[in-house]
């Protein structure tokens, strides 16, 4: 088998995995900040191993690259923090397909990082994805739990999507795993002072699960994202991750036995809609 049919199969396996992230935040019994705390402290040890077994060295080349470390840091315990918020107050449909409006809202933020034009059709792709969050507002509420699911949703799309373009910006030569166990360190220690504080407890059975997503669900999935970057264009690799919430949805029914209703699809279908025109449209752009 080639590389590139490889690291194909390799990237839908780990959007498979990917997508199961949302039921940690309804199955583990702690604040979205804990389980993000504790996720990252066990990723960021399972990833520093993999660099340091892979590449021999874990340091950065620069002051300077330890500064933006830092700075992506910050932007993903925000993504993080968010997106598992917004499922824990709304669902995982609802974080899920909100969090998936980051490929149209990259598409405004791009031109402005890069100094180039805004296509019209990117403006379409934009107006769409407001169209499929109104569908999934039930009310302009902020006490309504689906509105505010849908805010902090958002919220984490737009610092994802800040997040992705600043590291392709500065560390476009760094191999994956290595940056991303430096975001995942930065992380923890940010989450540090909230565990240590925090009243919740993880009990043995909260132990096993946050084992199980630091591990399997953080550190490995990473691992085989990067492994799939290495062999396939940035532009397939947001492709099949458009795939993610389809099936975080599947897997909600599966385990949590909970139905998304009419406007969360549609709006859901939108959304999604828009996110894989744009990774399509990118995809020829760059085959050109």
């Amino acid at each position: 088998m080639s590389s590139a049919k490889s690291a194909l199969l390799t990237l839908h396996l780990g959007a498979f995995l990917m997508g199961a992230t949302g039921l940690f935040s309804k199955i583990i019994e702690l604040p979205a900040w804990d389980i993000t705390g504790y996720r990252t402290w066990i990723a960021a040890v399972v990833l520093f191993l993999w660099v340091w077994w892979r590449e021999s060295h874990i340091g950065l080349k620069s002051l300077r690259d330890f500064g933006r470390m830092f700075i992506l840091g910050v932007l993903l315990a925000s993504h993080w923090v968010t997106f598992f918020y917004s499922m824990q107050v709304a669902n995982i449909a609802v974080g899920m397909i909100s969090l998936y409006a980051y490929p149209v809202v990259t598409v405004f933020l791009e031109p402005w990082l890069k100094r180039t034009k805004l296509d019209w059709r990117d403006v379409v792709s934009g107006f769409l994805v407001l169209v499929g969050i109104y569908c999934l507002v039930p009310e302009f509420d902020i006490d309504n739990n689906m509105t505010q699911g849908v805010i902090w949703g958002v919220i984490s799309a737009l610092t994802f999507a800040v997040r992705n373009l600043l590291l392709g910006h500065w560390f476009s030569k760094q191999s994956a795993a290595r940056s991303m166990s430096y975001q995942v360190l930065v992380v923890a220690l940010l989450m540090t002072p909230v565990l240590y504080l925090s009243p919740h407890q993880p009990t043995q059975h909260d132990w096993w699960l946050l084992l199980c997503l630091g591990v399997g669900f953080t550190a490995i999935t990473h691992t085989l994202l990067g492994f799939s970057l290495r062999y396939l264009k940035a532009k397939t690799v947001g492709l099949v991750a458009c795939l993610q919430p389809v099936y975080a949805v599947g897997y909600e029914i599966a385990f949590l036995h909970t139905y998304p209703d009419l406007s969360t699809l549609l709006g859901g279908s939108i959304i999604m809609a828009a996110a894989i025109y744009e990774s399509l449209r990118e995809h020829k752009k760059s085959a050109l």
